[in-house]
């Protein structure tokens, strides 16, 4: 019997397309804010605002540690992981508009909601790389997500 070839594996694809996206948007937003501050601000209050971003980004992942995995468990993990990017995409809207309209204090206030919606996704999206991958895949699924994301 001759095995399936990895990158045919239906819906994997998509699946890592939208973990790069998510990671990337994460990544980029994160990256946006503190050059603002960088920009804005020096000093103390840099540092200050600076560790405010790494805190409102780490802190959801602590918090939603046990709701996040409840989730996981009592859901499918491919309807967590498509409202989590559902709810991504609004929240990278809200943001823009944040940025746009320089409401700056806003954005941090969305920074922490970002980072609880990546504390949700983060469970889901490594517990269905089994179900999407199989056993005879799973080091090379685990493997390539954590490329992409």
């Amino acid at each position: 019997m001759q095995k399936k070839s990895f990158l045919k594996i239906y819906g994997l694809i998509p699946f890592l397309l939208i973990a790069f996206i998510n990671a990337f948007v994460d990544l980029g937003h994160k990256i946006i804010i503190q050059n603002t501050i960088y920009k804005a601000y020096e000093g103390s209050e840099q540092l200050f605002l600076n560790a405010i971003v790494n805190a409102l980004i780490l802190l959801p992942f602590i918090l939603m540690l046990s709701p996040s995995g409840f989730l996981a468990d009592k859901y499918p993990k491919n309807i967590v992981m498509k409202i989590s990017a559902i709810c991504n995409v609004i929240l990278t809207l809200i943001i823009c508009i944040c940025y746009y309209s320089g409401a700056f204090w806003m954005a941090f206030i969305f920074t922490f909601i970002m980072g609880v919606q990546a504390a949700l996704y983060s469970p889901s999206k490594y517990g269905f790389i089994k179900e999407l991958v199989g056993k005879d895949f799973l080091a090379m699924g685990n493997g390539v997500i954590n490329a992409v994301s």
